[in-house]
């Protein structure tokens, strides 16, 4: 991105997006999401628990914080010609159980932007900093001209 596009960056304030229904939804709070990069706190509940009496956290779970995660990278990079965006593909690996008591934290960058696609990788970490699951994904940009868009 050019310092011309920074300098037309919009972007959201965490306080104003964390109130937003999907994220707060299962409690997901945004920490940061700046120039492609973000970081997403989720305090592990009881509902956010995989079946069978587990202490791991449900996979659907994660599958819904990266798409908030990566998602929240992505919306970092908008400029003022943009209306909006939607999750191409998520690739998750599962690498171990997330064992979490109180908190798991995701940090998620954008990779590569084209004029409406872009590229976004992200991780989940355990409470002791061990990542847990790994994201790729997809987003489509739209610009406010889009007649796809409305």
């Amino acid at each position: 991105m050019s310092q011309d596009e920074k300098s037309r960056v919009v972007s959201i304030p965490p306080s104003e997006a964390n109130g937003y229904p999907f994220y707060s939804w299962a409690g997901l709070r945004i920490v940061e999401a700046v120039d492609g990069h973000s970081t997403i706190e989720l305090d592990v509940q009881f509902h956010h628990r995989g079946g069978g009496g587990t202490e791991a956290v449900n996979g659907g779970i994660v599958a819904y914080m990266f798409d908030g995660l990566l998602g929240s990278a992505v919306r970092s990079i908008w400029t003022e010609a943009i209306s909006t965006q939607v999750t191409i593909t998520l690739n998750i690996q599962y690498l171990r159980m997330i064992k979490a008591t109180s908190r798991i934290v995701g940090h998620a960058q954008v990779v590569r932007q084209g004029s409406t696609t872009v590229f976004a990788e992200g991780e989940i970490l355990d409470e002791s900093g061990t990542a847990c699951a790994k994201c790729t994904g997809v987003y489509r940009l739209f610009r406010k001209h889009d007649r796809e868009a409305r």
